[in-house]
């Protein structure tokens, strides 16, 4: 019985994970959709602000998840970091083109997700 309330704990935490990095990236979204109103930047720099969005939100994910889980925190992290990466890809993949991102854009972001959430899980207390 204790080995269930654990899982339902773990599931609990990264479901929490997940939102709060949701909201995370909704409110740096909002803040890069002003400042892009008001400089215009080029596409690169774009492109660089939605990465550097994707792994604060990680991040931030990443270090609840860390203050719920009691040992190997970084994993968690990472773990949730994957999650918010697949949760992007089937939202992305609902739009009305298909997903145009290549595979090496795709593995970046992965990557930059992940390594967010690890950083977040590892740094947790």
């Amino acid at each position: 019985m204790e080995r269930f309330r654990m899982k339902g704990k773990i599931a609990a935490g990264m479901l929490l994970g997940l939102v709060i990095s949701c909201l995370a990236t909704t409110v740096i979204l909002l803040v890069l959709a002003f400042v892009m109103l008001k400089l215009q930047p080029d596409t690169g720099v774009i492109e660089t602000a939605i990465l550097v969005t994707y792994a604060i939100s990680c991040f931030f994910g990443g270090l609840y998840c860390g203050r719920r889980a009691e040992h190997k925190k970084f994993i968690w992290g990472t773990l949730l970091g994957v999650l918010y990466f697949l949760l992007l890809f089937l939202i992305s993949g609902m739009g009305d083109r298909a997903v145009q991102s290549g595979l090496a854009q795709s593995l970046t972001a992965l990557a930059i997700c992940a390594g967010g959430g690890m950083l977040g899980g590892m740094l947790a207390r």
